[in-house]
This record gives C-alpha cells, structure tokens and sequence, in this order.
C-alpha cells in the first residue's frame, strides 16, 4: 500500500475516535430525565476523563420548552431622560459661559429643555453655539423663557440607539445568568424577542429582564421647607413613642424627622407618608408637587418599617431631592453581592460595587463638595438607603438594600440588583408585550417524533444503498454513519443548539452525503464497463467525480452561508447544522469512502461489486 494511503487511514481512525469522544458529554447528558440535566447531577455524572460537561448538544426551545417573552421597550420614556439630562448640561453650559438665566429644566410636555431668563436672544446664541448641530430653538415659548428641542433625526438615531441598548443589556443579563444558547433579536421598531430554552420560571425572568435597574446618586435637599406647607393640608400621622401607627390614613398623611444640616444645626423636615406606593404617588402628585419647584427639587420614594421581627410591617415615605442627577450606575465597573458584617444581628445581605476610572473621579468631587450631608442611593425610582457622606468616597461603595424581607429574600435581590448593574441599566422601562410557555409535553414529543424521521430516513437510505450498490453500498453505509458521528460530534464540541430545523439540516446531510457516494459508484460502474480494471476504476472514478461533488457541496454551502449570516432563530440553526453536514459529507464521501474502498482493491486481481 501506498504511504499516504496510511496516513490517511490514522486520520479517518483518530477523526472517528475524537468524534466518539466528544460526545460523551452529550451521551450522558441524554441520558439523564429533562428535569435533572442543567442541574449538578449532569456534571457529577460526566467522567473525569471526558471533555468539558458544558460542550454537549443543547435541545432548543421547540425541542426541550421554556419561556418565549416579546419586550416592548419604552423609548419615549429614553427620550423624556435624555432631555432631562441635557437640560443639566445646558445649564452647566451657560454657568461656565456666565449667560445670566433662572435654571432650566424640562417643559411640561418632557420633549424639550425649557430655560427661563431674562435676555433671550444671549441664551439661545449661547446654547446654540454649543448644541446647535443637534437642537434648535422651536417658536412659541412662553414669555421670558427659550425652549430648545432636538432635531429629528437626532431623536430618530436615539430611539433606535435605546432599543439596541435594551438588547445589549438583555442579553448581558441572560450570559451572566448562566442561560444554556438563547436567543434574542429585535422584533419591529422597538421590541426584543427572547427565548430561554429549558428555564421553567417565567415570573422570574419577567422580573430580571424587566428591570430597569436604573441607579442614581443624588444629594437629599434637606434645608427645603416646601413640605411645610402641607401640615395645614394633610392629616398629622397617627403614631406613639414607638413609631408610627398603621395603617395610615389613605389619604396620605404628614410626620416629621430629625435631620442634621452640613452647619451642625438640627432641623425637623416634613415628611409625607402613605400606607402604599400606589396611595402615595397620588399624593404626592396631588399635594406634593404643587408646593415644590421642580426645577431645583425631585421627589423621592422611600420605604421605611415600624416594629420588630413578625410584626415589621411597611409604609412608603418622601424624599426631597436636588433635581440633578449627580452621578449614574452607567460608571460601575462591577458589582457584587455581599454582606454588612457591621449590621446589627451581622451578615445583612448588600451589594458593593466599584467605580470606573472616570466614576470615582466624579463620585471623589461630588462627597467632597457635600461632606456632612445625605446622599440618595436611588435604585428604579426607589430610594434604597440615604446616609450621611461622613468622608471622601472614589472608587468603591455599597448599597444597603430595603428590609423587612427574610434571608433568603434579600439575598437573592442583592444578586439580582448585582447582576443587573453589572450587565448595565436599561435605558429605559420595558413592558411585556407577549409571554409564551413552551410546555414540558410539547419538548419531549417533538423531540421523539423528530429523531424517529432521522432514523427511518437514515435506515431507508442504508437498505436502499446496500440492495442496489451491494459492497460499494456498505462501504457508503459505513461512510453515512460516520457523518452522522461527525456533525454530532463537532455541534457538541461548539455547543450548538438542535432544533427542529436542525434536525431537518441534518437529514439533508445525510441525502447530501448519498448523493455524492451514487455519484461515485456510477462513475465507477461506467470505468468498469469501459474495460477498466477494479484498482484503476476505482482510482479514476473518484478522480473524475471529485470536482462534481466539491462543486455540489459549495453550491449549497454557500446558500447555507447566506442563511447563517442573514437568517436568524430557526433558520439560523437549520443552517448551522447543515454548513456542518456539508463538510462532513465532503470528508466522509470523498476521503473515507476512498480508503476503504482501496483497501479491498489494493490487489490488481480484485473485484468489486458495484
């Protein structure tokens, strides 16, 4: 024999043996029950000799269940914060450029950025200098007054910016949660479609994803007397030496704390409270805000709790606030789950985090210029926590999260605030529009009836080629069987997910793989009944028909290219599948078929039946 018909017999022997072995994983993974297999059981039962336990063929979300969620992201709600954040950076803007005005904040209707002063024509020329290729100035501001919008093609680029945004952070969350082969596209103009196959809670993923997970540091306005006012509105809070006493009246009622002031004086604040949100939010845009200047204050929500253990109860409470938004989570460089070893009772579940390079300059300049004062921790329009800045604080913090839950409870919402702000915040709220369950029924069933189609067409195609093609039949049997083996092997190894399309990619592999072993047998069959030998047949038959298969195979590879690239959720893994298929067929039909059959033609006196 020829030496490099050895070397090519050691590679077909080491592909198959390396194919055999990476599907050990996938073997034992299949053959535990679906309830068991993404749990520790699947890993304890892999051999310490086989490969990775995670690269083993994932079943997709037609195949195995799970959760398919369509999010609707709020981008007019991005856009209201973006105008917001650059009426700040206005009127940081016109202060460096000493423009007289009286502050300047959003309009009414949130789209635009309203600055009140006293000489117009200075401020629109100011501002116009520094934003005006992305803002104008519209007409029809009230008096004393200039309003600056932005252009449309700005708001256009913004709102798709937010939903791509939203996707990014979406699937950060999904990766970081540890979710086997997702899938997550956009849907529409603003809408995400997920699907999360083999996760079986959907209140839970409803609740990860959907959260905004937007933080904000902000300094509390406590030297404001705005709240005052309401004591002669509101009903004073029913409450003993102890606290509180609740329920609170539901139209909302008036307390008070003691605060310290930055000068060492103390000063009673007003407060507002509520017996819930809901009752609260309407007070506070019934009573509250009338008597505040949304200009220079916001108002917070807080929760806080009266009495101990069993008998903790909550209610909602006022935070006032400086409008500005001082410092966002969009500088955390990662956050962690952790516990407060200082609280009292000790190991109190809180999150720390840690700032990026640019983040702990800022938060270093903001508690040193408000040393002796409170600073809002707000976590999706929630005030956390507001302690005083007792020193400078730069690079690290933590958030002490609202009590009244049980150990369990606040230490899986410290890791779930710890993953969202480490995946980063929405840009804004997101709303479910569509909530799908792909039942533990559906999986199984699909997945029987779709391998038992595999097997019948595999089983027909191998009688068909043994019967017609007789010892050249079972040859190309043994080479199909290896094929199966091959795109197997090399989708566990990738860690690819299987769906039902796949599974039809996979079949026409498989026809794919035939098709270029009749060609082969035919051209042998015409060499022979051309006078040819068997050795010389055999070598001219593969010789001529190697550039008829290479060009079928990349015909179709290329269409499979296209697919792959362009194509997306199903489509996407039928193409996989079959871009895998093809060059395991090409290897198989004209590799290892070929050494076989010169091995039982090597003498020039041997036949073959064809």
């Amino acid at each position: 024999m020829e030496r490099s018909w050895s070397w090519r017999v050691a590679i077909v022997v080491a592909v198959t043996l390396a194919s055999l072995y990476q599907l050990v994983p996938s073997w034992h993974y299949f053959k535990l029950a679906p309830e068991v297999r993404n749990t520790d059981a699947y890993e304890k039962s892999v051999p310490r000799w086989a490969p990775n336990p995670k690269k083993h063929l994932n079943l997709g979300l037609d195949l195995q269940g799970g959760i398919h969620l369509a999010m609707g992201v709020d981008v007019d709600k991005a856009v209201k914060a973006k105008v917001a954040r650059r009426a700040d950076e206005i009127a940081s803007w016109l202060k460096e450029k000493k423009v007289a005005f009286d502050g300047c904040a959003s309009s009414a209707d949130g789209a635009k950025v309203e600055c009140r002063t006293s000489d117009a024509r200075a401020l629109e020329a100011s501002v116009s200098d520094g934003y005006g290729g992305e803002m104008y100035a519209p007409s029809g501001a009230p008096v004393g007054t200039v309003q600056f919008a932005f252009m449309d093609k700005v708001v256009q680029e913004f709102r798709g910016k937010a939903v791509e945004q939203a996707e990014k952070t979406i699937r950060n969350r999904i990766d970081k949660w540890g979710v086997t082969e997702p899938d997550i596209k956009r849907k529409g103009v603003n809408q995400v479609q997920i699907q999360l196959p083999g996760f079986k809670d959907p209140q839970k993923a409803k609740e990860l994803l959907g959260r905004t997970a937007q933080l904000e540091f902000r300094i509390c306005d406590d030297e404001n007397e705005a709240l005052d006012a309401l004591r002669s509105q509101l009903p004073a809070c029913p409450e003993t030496r102890d606290g509180l006493t609740l329920p609170l009246p539901e139209s909302g009622c008036w307390t008070v704390e003691n605060v310290e002031l930055p000068s060492g004086a103390q000063r009673t604040n007003t407060i507002v409270a509520a017996n819930d949100r809901t009752q609260l939010a309407k007070v506070i845009a019934d009573k509250v805000k009338p008597v505040v200047d949304s200009s220079k204050t916001a108002v917070g929500v807080g929760k806080s709790f009266v009495g101990e253990g069993p008998f903790r109860k909550p209610y909602y409470r006022t935070f006032l606030m400086r409008s500005k938004v001082e410092l966002t989570g969009d500088y955390i460089a990662d956050a962690r789950a952790s516990y407060d070893q200082a609280a009292i009772g000790g190991g109190k579940p809180i999150v720390t985090f840690s700032m990026s390079a640019e983040g702990a300059r800022l938060m270093e300049k903001l508690t040193t210029e408000n040393v002796k004062r409170r600073m809002a921790t707000v976590l999706d329009d929630m005030v956390e926590t507001a302690p005083y800045i007792q020193s400078t604080i730069s690079s690290n913090g933590q958030i002490t999260l609202g009590g009244g839950k049980s150990f369990e409870e606040m230490n899986d919402e410290a890791n779930e605030v710890a993953l969202v702000l480490k995946a980063g915040a929405l840009p804004a709220p997101v709303t479910i529009f569509e909530e799908r369950t792909v039942g533990a029924t559906l999986g199984p069933e699909l997945v029987r009836k779709g391998t038992l189609a595999a097997l019948v067409g595999l089983g027909v195609v191998l009688v068909f080629m043994l019967l017609y093609y007789r010892a050249s039949g079972l040859i190309a049997d043994v080479a199909l069987v290896l094929n199966g083996v091959l795109v197997l092997a090399v989708m566990s190894m990738l860690g690819s997910t299987l769906t039902l399309p796949g599974i039809a990619g996979f079949v026409l592999t498989l026809g794919m793989a035939v098709d270029a072993n009749v060609l082969i047998n035919e051209r042998i069959r015409e060499e022979l009944r051309g006078g040819k030998g068997t050795k010389q047949a055999v070598q001219l038959g593969y010789d001529k028909v190697f550039w008829t298969i290479v060009d079928a195979h990349v015909t179709t590879l290329s269409a499979a290219v296209v697919l792959m690239n362009y194509g997306t959720g199903p489509v996407r893994g039928f193409a996989v599948t079959l871009i895998i298929g093809l060059l395991a067929s090409m290897f198989t039909s004209i590799v290892v078929t070929r050494v076989m059959m010169e091995y039982f033609t090597r003498h020039e006196t041997a036949r073959l039946s064809v």
